[in-house]
C-alpha cells in the first residue's frame, strides 16, 4: 500500500541510467518498487533525495550524494547542471560509453530478441567538438537572453561561453548578445562553420529585426568575422541573405560536405567519420544496388556511390536535396537523388540493401515499406534508442534480425548517442 506522504526525503540507491541521464532507483515495497528518476545521480551510488512521488513517473530532487560513483567528475563547465545541455558531464568522459551502450542494450533488448553485444565506440577528443549549436534566443530587455533551453523547461539559460563550441564559433555567443542588444523579441539562431571555416548564422526570427542588425550583419561579413547569415523574419518565405551563410563540415568519404544554410549535419566531424565508415561497412554494399532513406545532403551517399552499383538516396528536403546532387558532382559520383518523403518511399523490387538515418521521430512509415518489401541487408542509423527500438521491432516482425549494434560518441558529456544497428533476413 502506498504511503499517504506525496514527498520523501530519504536515501536510495540508483540502479541505471535512463535515456535524458537521470539516475534511476526503486523504491521499497511500500511503494510498490515504484522507479523514481533523479537528475544528476549515477548508477551505484546512494544519494538523498527529496522525492515527489504526485509526479508521473516519480522524480527526485538530488539533496546530496551519500556514496559517491568511482565515476562520478566535477564537471569542467560550470554551467553544468542548469543550461540544459550537457546532462552527463559529471561522469567521467572515459565511462560515458559503456554507460550510453547499456541504455542502448536495455532499450532494445526490449524489442528485438537475440539482440548481439553492443559494441561501444570511444570517445574522439571531446573538448570543443560541437562544429554546430542551435541557440534559443529571447530580447525583452536591456540584455537578450542566449543559450540552451534549461531541463524540461522553455526558460533560456544565458550563457556566455560553451565548453564543447568548437573555439572557431565560441565568438558567435558574445557576437548575438552585442548585434540583438535593444531589439524585442524571440528567435532561434542555428550556427556552424561556413567557407573557410569561418562562422555562419542562420536566424529565425518571430516579429520583426531592426535596421541596425543587417547593417552589422553586412559589416561582419564584410570584415571576414562571418562568411554569412540567414536571416527569417516572421511568416517570410524567403530569407534576407547576406554573404555565403551555407555551411561546409567533412563528408563521410573525409572530402568537405555542403550543407544548406540552417540543413542537418552532424555536430562531431570525426565521430562522423567513424560512423559512416561504420554504417557502410555492415551494409555490405560492394556491388549491389542500394536505396537510401532520409539521405540530407549526402554525408552517407558520398561514402555508399563509391561502393554500391546504384544509390538511390531519397530526401524531403529540395535544398539538402540540391547539395547532395552537388556534392556528388564535385567528386565525379553517380547517384540518383530523389527530392520526396522519405518516410513514404516504395522500396523497389531489385532492392536487397536499404539504408536509413531519419530523424529523432524514427522512422515508422519507412519500416514498414522495408518490412514488406524484398531487402535483405538493412543498416539502420538512429539519434534516438526509443523510437529505433519501436522501429527495429517491425523489422523484427518480418523476418529480421539484428546483427549488430554499436554505439558512437557523436555527443560527448550528454544522454545522447548515436547508434547503428544492422539488420538481415533469408528471404
Amino acid at each position: 500500500m502506498l504511503l499517504k506522504n506525496r514527498d520523501l526525503t530519504l536515501p536510495i540507491r540508483i540502479d541505471s541510467l535512463a535515456l535524458g541521464g537521470d539516475g534511476v532507483a526503486h523504491l521499497g515495497e511500500e511503494h510498490q518498487g515504484r522507479a523514481v528518476f533523479v537528475p544528476g545521480a549515477l548508477p551505484g551510488e546512494t544519494v538523498r533525495a527529496q522525492i515527489d512521488l504526485a509526479s508521473k513517473p516519480a522524480r527526485g530532487r538530488l539533496l546530496e550524494v551519500v556514496d559517491a560513483s568511482p565515476n562520478r567528475v566535477e564537471p569542467a563547465c560550470k554551467e553544468a547542471g542548469r543550461c540544459g545541455g550537457c546532462d552527463l558531464f559529471h561522469l567521467h568522459a572515459d565511462a560515458q560509453p559503456t554507460a550510453h551502450a547499456e541504455m542502448v542494450r536495455s532499450l532494445l533488448s526490449r524489442a528485438v530478441s537475440d539482440l548481439p553485444p553492443v559494441v561501444a565506440h570511444p570517445a574522439s577528443p571531446t573538448e570543443r567538438y560541437r562544429t554546430r549549436a542551435r541557440l534559443a534566443i529571447l530580447v525583452n530587455g536591456s540584455r537578450p537572453q542566449i543559450g540552451y533551453r534549461r531541463s524540461r523547461s522553455h526558460r533560456i539559460h544565458d550563457i556566455d561561453d560553451c565548453l564543447v563550441l568548437d573555439e572557431r564559433l565560441a565568438p558567435m555567443l558574445g557576437l548575438l548578445h552585442e548585434l540583438l542588444t535593444g531589439e524585442r523579441g524571440e528567435g532561434e539562431a542555428s550556427i556552424a562553420l561556413g567557407g573557410d571555416s569561418r562562422p555562419v548564422l542562420d536566424l529565425r526570427w518571430k516579429g520583426t529585426l531592426g535596421g541596425r542588425v543587417f547593417a552589422a550583419l553586412e559589416e561582419l561579413v564584410k570584415t571576414e568575422r562571418l562568411a554569412g547569415a540567414d536571416v527569417w523574419m516572421g511568416d517570410a518565405k524567403k530569407p534576407a541573405r547576406i554573404g555565403d551563410p551555407d555551411t561546409w563540415t567533412v563528408g563521410g568519404d573525409g572530402e568537405p560536405l555542403l550543407v544548406p544554410s540552417g540543413g542537418f549535419a552532424q555536430a562531431h566531424p570525426r565521430t562522423s567519420l567513424l560512423l559512416v565508415e561504420r554504417a557502410v561497412a555492415l551494409l555490405e554494399a560492394e556491388g549491389e544496388d542500394v536505396v537510401e532513406l532520409f539521405a540530407g545532403s549526402g554525408n552517407f551517399t558520398v561514402a555508399l556511390a563509391r561502393k554500391a552499383r546504384s544509390v538511390v538516396a531519397v530526401e524531403a528536403d529540395a535544398a539538402a536535396s540540391d547539395a547532395a546532387r552537388r556534392n556528388l558532382k564535385a567528386r565525379q559520383l553517380e547517384a540518383k537523388v530523389v527530392t520526396a518523403d522519405a518516410d513514404a518511399f516504395d522500396i523497389p523490387a531489385k532492392v536487397r540493401h536499404v539504408l536509413l538515418d531519419p530523424p529523432r521521430a524514427g522512422a515508422p512509415g519507412a519500416s514498414r515499406r522495408i518490412a514488406t518489401s524484398r531487402a535483405r541487408r538493412v543498416v539502420y542509423v538512429s539519434c534516438d534508442p526509443g523510437t529505433l527500438a519501436r522501429d527495429l521491432r517491425t523489422l523484427a516482425e518480418s523476418g529480421f534480425r539484428a546483427t549488430a549494434v554499436e554505439t558512437f560518441e557523436m555527443f560527448p558529456h550528454t544522454s545522447h548517442v548515436e547508434t547503428v544497428v544492422a539488420l538481415s533476413r533469408s528471404r
